[in-house]
């Protein structure tokens, strides 16, 4: 079958130019004698005919090729030249001769569509050896090459003995496969471009000067220039034993070097099912040495230990983001794991923080290591979650010497070389008798105490704002609280075994035992009247337990911060051995410090507001001498700092300044409201109104007292069950019924003191 070929003159093109026009293909050489063209114009080689034997090419060509007269003088030829017919070419490239070099181009899909175009374009033939075989081919899209490609130097990814082995299948060369299968960026002429065919007279026989290169812009897009190859066409070409790998007998970076080259170019499917076990990878066997890092106990591991990377170094495949194999240095980590286990090193690994950090190392390093049994078995309910004794804030426990010979009172008894300890039920059973036996004692001396008779509106204005016995009462109560607690830690220490105990720690962890203050305060505010004997009482008892309150910051304080830094408050105890109670003692905490904070922050905000009242107060009553001023009068001095700062805190003081807007202008001047009170104090406020104001203000101040007591002495309960429980293994007080004793004593004497 041969098509209409029209032959157009030109002188500017070297190629031709095919331009497909229906059924029609016009052809334009660069020189056309009546079907006759130099064989320079016609189109270079085919990248896939130029990579095996050309001889049927070149002999197809030769047929077509003759030597013809190109200048005449008169009946005498002066000119003779080599010109190739383009008839003749189109009967000669018939399917046959194309079938000889379609199995080898076919391969690659870029390769193909070249042999496409040139026998399109001398033959104006649409298939290449049977019809059909050519759809598709004219249009490419980067869809066509179904895998993809990659550069070509990904083969100095590959090993050395996959590079030099050969097909299975069909037992041609790994290079000569890469190279079929290869292409450039864009096309690229290998030879002279001006001149790709030339008739060689000694051989009798057309010879190609020029070839070229199957470029990746057949497909109608760029890329970066450099040499590439068909995934598709390689892995469907080359092929390896499964049972005899090109580097099964090499060294095993080399075989781990294959696979992944194998698994990155051609997929899985192309490699045995278990073709990672064994490989040096540092997805798992190896470790690289950018990325080894040692726990937080590193400065007392032995010797041995820290030179084990440097024992254990190996070159290993550490794959790149196409699955390539980069070589680097890594560390074996079956060969280190032979070599550590959890009792290799002590020191800070085997202590809390340190322990958890170094027991974490080791079992993401080792633990899926075969046959590595360096950890116990209960290692993650043991090891690596703190211990009851480890979520205790301070490192001091109340426990005798191991070698001490101990006679206890308190049922203590020693069995298997064990002491064992009273229960926490019998400790708990002494706060419960201590904290009863308070309440009583207060129930019982308030019932006693004289009835202050008559108008009271002085007298405890007067009782606290100008006398000191209810601070010397306070301080007592606190005093003879510490007392109670050396003489408790002096008992302690004297017992055999407990030398050692830190007094000054003990003594300010009893100050935060919980003591019913509330209670006593509570019922001296139910009695009425309420005069000067129950109010010095009441403010005894509130500094005490302010001063005590105080103390025992030091460990309540000390607790929260060691829950917030270990992230004891985000549930990490719930699933732990006593985490129930620790929980417990770290909520009691940080219920403390939040009643505490709300309240300092109350009280600073009302001293702010007060001190405002007093000083809008002592400019408006112009007329009238200032608070400071009679102060002054009735001492004969100067008020100092302290004493103002003492009459702007004290109950008497907020009685009288605290309330709204409404009551501060009640308390002007009568002239300054337009008329007069002689009634009155101040003003148009009268006593009886007054005297209601004040004792309304002074309930509410009385039950926000009662409430923060309650609060902070509940908070101290669940802080003292939560650690009793947590420490009932560390904490073995000797005496603690002489103990009990002597805080009931301390505690009764404190209610007798502030109401004496």
């Amino acid at each position: 079958m041969v098509a209409v070929v029209s032959i157009v003159h030109i002188n500017a093109l070297h190629d031709l130019y095919v331009n497909n026009d229906g059924e029609n293909l016009v052809i334009v050489p660069q020189e056309n004698r009546n079907g006759w063209v130099n064989p320079e114009d016609l189109p270079p080689m085919p990248q896939c005919i130029a990579q095996q034997d050309q001889s049927a090419w070149l002999k197809a060509m030769t047929k077509c090729t003759s030597k013809r007269c190109t200048r005449h003088f008169g009946i005498i030829c002066t000119h003779h030249q080599w010109l190739t017919q383009l008839s003749c070419l189109s009967v000669e490239f018939s399917p046959d001769v194309i079938a000889s070099y379609f199995r080898y181009c076919s391969r690659s899909t870029l390769a193909k569509a070249q042999l496409y175009q040139w026998v399109r374009r001398i033959t104006s033939r649409r298939w290449l050896v049977n019809v059909g075989d050519g759809n598709g081919l004219e249009h490419l899209t980067p869809a066509s090459l179904a895998k993809g490609y990659a550069a070509v130097d990904v083969v100095n990814k590959a090993s050395t003995c996959l590079t030099e082995s050969s097909s299975s299948l069909s037992s041609e060369p790994f290079q000569h496969i890469m190279a079929c299968c290869g292409f450039t960026g864009t096309t690229q002429h290998t030879g002279n471009a001006a001149r790709p065919w030339e008739y060689s007279e000694p051989r009798h026989s057309m010879i190609a000067l020029d070839s070229k290169t199957a470029g990746y812009d057949i497909v109608g897009q760029r890329i970066s220039d450099g040499e590439y190859f068909d995934k598709d066409c390689f892995c469907s070409t080359f092929t390896i034993d499964l049972e005899r790998e090109p580097c099964s007998e090499s060294d095993l970076l080399e075989l781990t070097k294959e696979r992944l080259w194998i698994r990155a170019t051609c997929g899985p499917a192309s490699l045995p099912p278990d073709w990672t076990d064994g490989l040096k990878t540092t997805q798992s066997a190896y470790i690289p040495i950018k990325d080894w890092h040692w726990p937080s106990c590193v400065a007392d591991m032995p010797q041995e230990v820290i030179e084990l990377p440097n024992i254990c170094a190996a070159d290993a495949c550490e794959p790149d983001l196409s699955g390539y194999c980069d070589v680097k240095r890594a560390v074996d980590r079956a060969c280190f794991c032979r070599n550590i286990k959890y009792e290799t090193c002590g020191g800070s690994c085997r202590v809390f923080e340190s322990r958890i950090d170094y027991v974490g190392w080791l079992y993401d390093l080792c633990g899926q290591v075969k046959d590595w049994h360096g950890l116990p078995n209960d290692w993650s309910k043991t090891l690596a979650v703190p211990t009851p004794v480890e979520m205790i804030p301070w490192p001091w426990t109340i426990k005798p010497s191991n070698n001490s010979d101990i006679d206890y009172l308190t049922r203590v008894r020693r069995t298997s070389g064990e002491i064992i300890c009273v229960s926490n039920e019998w400790k708990l059973r002494s706060f419960y008798t201590l904290n009863i036996a308070i309440a009583l004692a207060a129930f019982l001396i308030q019932r006693r105490l004289p009835r202050f008779e008559g108008d009271c509106r002085h007298q405890w204005y007067t009782y606290l704002c100008y006398s000191h016995t209810w601070l010397v009462k306070g301080m007592l109560i606190a005093g003879s609280q510490l007392l109670a607690n050396w003489y408790n830690v002096l008992l302690v220490e004297m017992t055999p075994g407990y030398e050692n105990v830190p007094t000054i720690h003990l003594l300010l962890l009893w100050c935060s035992i919980p003591r019913p203050a509330w209670m006593v305060v509570l019922l001296l505010g139910l009695q009425e009247p309420f005069g000067t004997t129950r109010l010095s009482a009441a403010a005894s008892v509130v500094l005490a337990e302010i001063i005590l309150q105080f103390i025992s910051s030091y460990y309540m304080l000390m607790t929260i911060k060691y829950g917030l830094y270990h992230d004891f408050y985000l549930g990490r105890l719930h699933e732990i051995r006593r985490g129930t109670l620790a929980e417990t003692m770290y909520t009691g905490a940080l219920v403390w410090g939040v009643v505490v904070g709300l309240t300092v922050f109350q009280v600073m905000r009302a001293m702010h507001n007060r001190g405002m009242a007093i000083a809008a107060l002592d400019t408006l009553n112009f007329d009238r001498p200032s608070i400071w001023q009679t102060r002054a009068k009735q001492t004969q001095t100067t008020p100092s700092l302290a004493e103002r700062l003492r009459m702007i805190i004290s109950p008497c003081i907020c009685a009288q300044i605290e309330g709204s807007t409404q009551g501060l202008e009640e308390r002007l001047p009568g002239d300054h409201m337009g008329r007069d009170d002689p009634g009155g104090r101040y003003g148009t406020f009268s006593v009886q109104g007054e005297q209601q104001a004040r004792t309304s203000q002074r309930t509410t101040m009385y039950a926000a007292i009662v409430i923060i007591m309650l609060l902070l002495w509940t908070a101290q309960w669940l802080f003292w069950g939560g650690y009793i429980g947590l420490s009932s293994e560390e904490v073995c007080p000797p005496k603690l019924r002489a103990l009990t004793a002597v805080w009931l004593a301390s505690s009764v004497m404190g209610v007798f003191i502030s109401v004496a």
